[in-house]
């Protein structure tokens, strides 16, 4: 398998992981009850107020599959593949800042 179709596949699958709800927090409320959150990784970004991180994610998964479909298009180019190859690392070193900050970060409920 090419590795343009590789990169675009894997930024797909951060994407859909990023919007999956992987966090569940429980709270005791003011009235004895017992409160549930479920939260993705941007959800818990937006609680910590990191979404520049996901600005990143965005743009380096985003120039990592036109890049990669523009190889895969016939562009034998080596600029295209250092900027292909830069930004598929870029873009899997920010999914996992994305991941271990999200996985930290702990909202609280007044």
């Amino acid at each position: 398998m090419p590795a343009g179709v590789v990169s675009v596949i894997i930024n797909i699958v951060y994407f859909i992981i990023l919007r999956m709800d992987l966090y569940t927090d429980r709270a005791m409320m003011a009235d004895g009850s017992m409160g549930e959150w479920h939260w993705s990784p941007i959800d818990r970004l937006g609680a910590a107020d990191q979404g520049m991180l996901l600005d990143l994610q965005i743009i380096f998964g985003a120039v990592s599959i036109i890049t990669g479909i523009l190889a895969l298009c016939g562009i034998k180019k080596s600029v295209i593949k250092k900027i292909w190859l830069v930004s598929t690392v870029a873009s899997t070193a920010v999914f996992i800042t994305i991941m271990i900050t999200a996985g930290k970060t702990h909202p609280h409920y007044g």
